[in-house]
């Protein structure tokens, strides 16, 4: 098995943005149902950043393998999509809730 090195200032990197004062940041995925209030809205439409404060760093449209990081403002969410997030465990639970992703 091959082993990962990172360098000194992406591990450094890592570390800031995962810790927020006495928070930390979480990286999670968040799938979009069939009843979510995002079903058919454009990212920007949808303004999961201005109403949650996460951060989306990529989105896999459901039945694709590969992820879409960075996604645009444009990206419409389908049921089934998921989005990698970053964000405050209540931010998180705030987006699962609009995305009817309950686990």
């Amino acid at each position: 098995m091959a082993s990962i090195m990172l360098r000194p200032t992406v591990v450094s990197f890592l570390d800031v943005i995962t810790e927020v004062g006495e928070e930390l940041l979480e990286l999670e995925d968040v799938i979009v149902c069939k009843k979510s209030e995002l079903l058919g809205l454009t990212l920007k439409e949808a303004r999961i950043p201005e109403k949650t404060g996460l951060i989306i760093l990529a989105l896999r449209n459901q039945g694709e393998d590969q992820l879409v990081f960075n996604p645009g403002p444009e990206e419409v969410l389908e049921e089934g999509d998921t989005m990698m997030v970053l964000g405050k465990v209540h931010q998180i639970d705030q987006l699962r809730q609009m995305a009817c992703d309950v686990r």
